[in-house]
């Protein structure tokens, strides 16, 4: 029973230093990962995921207490109903009637999944943006909305006016996938879940490496070791000294039996060169 609890009581100690040099060795795994999960994301962004446009358009909400000309109490006023702005834009009779303008084949809940509302700090100027896959019926439903949302909110809210700050835009490139940076997250992503594996597996690994982890974790002493010799890499260095062998036997049984003339010429003597 000691021996269990003192087992259990144990920490696991990781060596950085031998951490370090496990990744490092491992280091064409990481890029490979990496590497592979960017393509895939990639591949995914590019021939997988229908890519989205989005359409904006600004509206300014006019809201005077008075007849009189418009003072700050009611820009302040009109700051305080940004929520009210935001709520009004998407409800049901906006979303409605902009399905039977457009006649859209959709919910009331997929419509407004389409739209995003937001009003600035401290301005009373509501912005639309519409996302679909088709730019031109992004803008159109941008537009839409803004109109229906107009009349929407002079009615419930009794304001003066709901004028026209930007109409919608027609999209000429795609707001999504963001091909550039969901590659480099998907190749990142993909190398830190090899470091992972790479460390789980090196926490894991109980065998006996050397002979300090005898001592470390037996407790005892190592009196000598034994080294490993690997059968068949003995033989195939076996093999490879005797091909060695054999090729310089053959080279100096060649060289043996070539006749070589050879001519020693002192400094001065003078070659007759007729012959040649």
């Amino acid at each position: 029973m000691e021996t269990g609890n003192t087992m259990n009581s144990e920490e696991i100690e990781i060596d950085l230093v031998e951490l370090i040099g496990v990744l490092m060795s491992r280091l064409w795994m990481i890029v490979l990962f990496g590497a592979l999960a960017g393509a895939f994301t990639y591949l995914m962004c590019v021939y997988v995921i229908t890519p989205q446009y989005e359409s904006t358009t600004k509206m300014y909400i006019i809201n005077r207490q008075s007849n009189e000309t418009l003072t700050y109490s009611d820009l302040q006023t009109g700051t305080q109903l940004t929520k009210d702005y935001q709520e009004l834009v998407t409800s049901r009779p906006v979303l409605e009637q902009v399905r039977r303008d457009l006649s859209l084949d959709l919910e009331n809940k997929e419509l407004k999944a389409k739209i995003s509302v937001t009003v600035p700090t401290d301005t009373r100027i509501v912005t639309i943006t519409v996302e679909d896959s088709n730019p031109e019926m992004a803008k159109a439903m941008a537009d839409a909305i803004r109109n229906s949302a107009s009349e929407h909110i002079a009615a419930v809210m009794n304001t003066e006016a709901v004028n026209v700050v930007e109409y919608a835009d027609l999209p000429r490139e795609p707001s999504s996938p963001k091909v550039l940076r969901n590659t480099v997250i998907g190749g990142a992503g993909g190398a830190f879940f090899a470091i992972v594996i790479i460390i789980l597996i090196y926490i894991m690994d109980d065998t006996i490496k050397n002979p300090d982890d005898i001592e470390h974790y037996l407790h005892v002493s190592v009196l000598g070791s034994i080294p490993y010799v690997d059968e068949k890499a003995g033989e195939s260095d076996r093999k490879r000294s005797k091909k060695k062998k054999r090729r310089k036997q053959e080279y100096s049984s060649k060289t043996a039996t070539t006749p070589v003339n050879m001519a020693v010429l002192r400094p001065g003597t003078e070659v007759d060169k007729g012959g040649y």
